[in-house]
């Protein structure tokens, strides 16, 4: 997993600095991400890229709905529900959500810069 991780670095890397690639990676993903890292894709994985470096565009990703019928909590976050400490249970939540919030956050620290009112 590391190794795929650090895969994906280089192609978001290589893609910011150089057009050609980028435009490469977004019409041919799979055969850009091989060349890039040596990394061989799946056939049954499907690979969607989308050119987010308009900062003046908020993408919204919809992740996988979670089934929460099948979570269990831990012993340990039970007893903070039961001694009135959901924190952790909220931050548990929250993580669900963190890519959508993590790039609104980054879009509006971006536009900060740029002297750019929140949206």
């Amino acid at each position: 997993m590391e190794e795929i991780k650090k895969g994906l670095q280089t192609v978001v890397n290589k893609a910011w600095d150089d057009a050609q690639f980028k435009s490469d990676l977004v019409s041919n993903p799979k055969s850009a991400i091989e060349s890039a890292t040596g990394l061989k894709v799946p056939e049954h994985v499907a690979i969607v890229v989308n050119d987010q470096t308009d900062e003046d565009t908020v993408f919204l990703n919809i992740p996988p709905k979670p089934n929460f019928d099948d979570m269990e909590l831990t012993d340990e976050q039970l007893e903070q529900v039961a001694g009135g400490e959901v924190g952790s249970i909220i931050i548990t939540g929250l993580a669900l959500g963190s890519s959508l919030f993590l790039s609104g956050t980054m879009v509006n620290q971006k536009r900060e810069k740029k002297g750019k009112k929140h949206w």
